[in-house]
């Protein structure tokens, strides 16, 4: 059960309206992200859920049940604890760095569930540093690592819209909208 779509109607918003407001909590919401929490193609994070109920005048199990509403409340307690536990297990300092496998055997997880467990705690706010050199993980208020950090970061992401270039442009000639 899914009331999002409803209840904005019965007030009178628009998608449009909704999505500006939520931009104040996650600025990368749009009227795509609103278009696919009415159709149920996803679920938001619990402070854009926080927000939707604000805007919409309603509480998390008038918008999605019950059930849906204590299922992501799980998944936000689930998430804090793997960010408390990051932070924890992941030392400061250059000098302390944990390789990913030893991470992933003080954690008691494979290697994929370690990687998973950093990606949530960087989505969160978590400053984690792992250069190329191998050295490790480890935590950083140092703005030069963290410039290191973000540069590679930057990198990453534009090889990965270089490569998208190809495809996006294979896609147009087949006459798909992208």
């Amino acid at each position: 059960m899914n009331r999002i779509k409803e209840r904005r109607i019965e007030l009178g918003y628009t998608q449009s309206m909704i999505s500006t407001y939520l931009k104040k909590t996650d600025n990368r919401m749009d009227v795509g992200m609103v278009s696919r929490f009415e159709n149920g193609v996803c679920l938001p994070t619990e402070k854009v859920a926080d927000a939707l109920c604000t805007v919409l005048q309603a509480t998390k199990a008038e918008l999605w049940g019950e059930e849906t509403a204590q299922e992501m409340k799980r998944k936000s307690d689930e998430q804090k604890a793997i960010v408390e536990l990051i932070s924890r297990t992941i030392p400061f300092g250059r000098e302390n760095a944990i390789k990913r496998y030893d991470l992933a055997k003080v954690l008691q997880v494979d290697d994929r569930k370690a990687r998973h467990y950093i990606g949530i705690a960087r989505l969160n706010g978590v400053i984690i540093i792992n250069e190329q050199g191998g050295d490790g993980y480890f935590q950083s208020d140092d703005v030069k690592d963290i410039m290191r950090q973000y540069k590679q970061e930057t990198n990453r992401a534009m090889t990965i819209l270089s490569r998208r270039k190809a495809i996006r442009n294979r896609l147009k000639e087949a006459g798909d909208e992208v």
